[in-house]
């Protein structure tokens, strides 16, 4: 399902669903109704069947903001379960068990006739501004921090007192805003307006210290701030914190799927994720669930328990036989209370536990921290360690993927091969670590400037790949003309030493009609030994490309 959906157009949804649900509730009280008759009348083969739509009720009623409904049914459950069918017809659990059907009945009836509130409480996605306050004293740091952040294209305002930060604040909030410890003998964490406003606007909050004091560093993890740095400042290091936390707070290009019987509850829970910017995919039948799954390629996968067919434990057996479904991660979305089920169903391959009923805003946390949690594994395994690139071999499989893609639709690409420039002489004047800290700053500059949409890999020692999506030559050349240019006004320092550094870049585009994915990226690295030749700090891009 695409996320590209209005506010407006999300409510509308929501409350077609509540509207869906509410004429569904109504016939599960009239077999309610029916099963209460029947129990009176001495016929308990109907306890399978009450039991499964208890479960079922007590997971969804809550999700659609009837709670007393959802206590009521889990009640309905417990009862059924404990009775046996041999136990006096007249038992006392029998008598309650017929009372609280007729109560949920009731309890529907005042619901279908009553006011009703369509109030969905989606969380909206948003896209956060990359804007960048500095609270620092006058200094050379200060300069150097505020040219290293406009370098990497982050909109910079500067303060010099916590009072006139404060008082722009009163008017708008930074995403992030980077602050002394101690400005004019004044404690940051003493500055409570400060610390309020952007806790309550949920912004980062980033500290720079003289000195590294353990009290400090206990304040700052007090007020849940986002990094902790100490002079000398490492400002790539910075920069890279920076950059992760930009990455880390989008989940536009995250996928969930979800697989429930209760179809109704299946588009709510997707409905209320899209809503917060995840793309969901509603699988409506067991049986596909791995084409399915290998198709959509999601990041985790909401599964119920207790569905007709296959139980959700099954199904999470059978995902696992998968090596391509290795790193999914698979979440339980039940409303199954009993430890011992839900330890039992883990064992067959997923990950853990959501319980049912769950609110709309508890249910886009709970994804987003496992989304958070599969991006930080799969970061482990696909993604090269210093840079946080995707590695040689990921790289070459996006090119494949998108000359295919190419193939099919006719949208052409771009490859662009980068080398930096003498990074021997890097290594050999200022050492590796510092060669490292150039490499990493490289990485985070293209992460930062390039489209989701773009993929960019450590290709070997000094050299990346980026491939460019639907892009024409020239405008690749532009942008990683622009890079280059930021690249270059990015100043390193090792000891008393400052240098900057430059690279060279070839570009090829699939117009030139390469007959297949590796002669384009042959054409690209020949293009880039042409820029090396010309000159270095410049990009050269295919003829027939342009």
């Amino acid at each position: 399902m695409s996320t590209n959906k209005s506010p407006q157009q999300l409510q509308q949804a929501m409350e077609k669903l509540q509207t869906r649900f509410l004429s569904k509730l109504r016939l599960k009280a009239e077999l309610f109704a029916d099963i209460s008759q029947q129990l009176e009348s001495g016929i308990l083969t109907t306890f399978p069947e009450l039991i499964n739509e208890a479960h079922q009720l007590a997971g969804s009623c809550g999700t659609f903001q009837l709670n007393h409904l959802g206590i009521l049914a889990r009640h309905i459950e417990t009862i059924a379960l404990s009775v046996d069918a041999s136990e006096k017809l007249q038992g006392d659990k029998l008598k309650n068990l017929i009372d609280s059907l007729r109560l949920f009945v009731n309890e529907v009836e005042q619901v279908l006739t009553g006011p009703r509130d369509f109030s969905s409480n989606l969380l909206p996605a948003f896209e956060m501004a990359q804007d960048v306050w500095l609270v620092l004293n006058p200094s050379a740091l200060r300069d150097e921090l505020c040219a290293q952040l406009s370098a990497f294209g982050y909109p910079v305002k500067i303060f010099s007192t916590f009072a006139e930060c404060i008082e722009a604040l009163r008017i708008q909030t930074p995403a992030l805003l980077f602050s002394e410890a101690v400005l004019a003998d004044q404690l940051l964490f003493d500055q409570k307006e400060l610390i309020d406003i952007m806790s309550e606007h949920k912004r980062w909050l980033m500290v720079y210290s003289a000195t590294d004091s353990f009290n400090l560093r206990i304040n700052a993890v007090r007020h849940k701030t986002h990094g902790y740095f100490v002079s000398p400042l490492d400002i790539p290091s910075m920069m890279q914190r920076i950059t992760r936390l930009f990455d880390d707070s989008t989940f536009s290009d995250k996928k969930v799927s979800i697989l429930d019987d209760d179809l109704l509850l299946a588009e709510h829970y997707s409905w209320v994720l899209e809503s917060a910017g995840i793309e969901v995919q509603v699988i409506r039948d067991s049986r596909v669930v791995i084409p399915e799954l290998l198709s959509f390629k999601p990041d985790v996968l909401l599964l119920d328990m207790h569905m007709p067919e296959f139980s959700g434990a099954e199904i999470s057996g059978v995902i696992r036989q998968y090596e391509s479904l290795s790193s999914l991660h698979i979440a339980f979305l039940s409303a199954e209370r009993d430890i011992q089920l839900q330890l039992q169903a883990l064992s067959y391959g997923a990950d853990d536990f959501i319980t049912k009923p769950i609110s709309n805003e508890h249910l886009v946390t709970a994804v987003k921290l496992r989304l958070a949690r599969n991006r930080d594994i799969k970061s482990l395994i696909e993604r090269d360690s210093l840079t946080g690139l995707i590695k040689h071999g990921s790289i070459k499989d996006a090119v494949l993927i998108e000359f295919d893609r190419m193939q099919r639709s006719g949208e052409h690409f771009c490859i662009a091969m980068i080398d930096l420039d003498h990074f021997k002489n890097v290594n050999d004047s200022y050492g590796h670590a510092i060669g490292d800290v150039v490499i990493g700053t490289i990485a985070t500059l293209l992460r930062k400037r390039l489209r989701r949409s773009d993929k960019a890999g450590r290709y070997g020692g000094e050299e990346f790949m980026v491939v460019l999506p639907k892009c024409r030559a020239k405008d690749a050349k532009l942008l990683i003309e622009s890079i280059l240019g930021s690249f270059r006004d990015i100043h390193f320092s090792a000891g008393q030493q400052s240098f900057s550094c430059t690279f060279s870049a070839g570009i090829a585009c699939s117009s030139s009609g390469y007959a297949d994915a590796d002669m384009m990226m042959n054409a690209s690295d020949q293009i880039l030994y042409n820029a090396k030749r010309g000159g270095r700090n410049r990009v050269f891009i295919d003829l027939e490309g342009e």
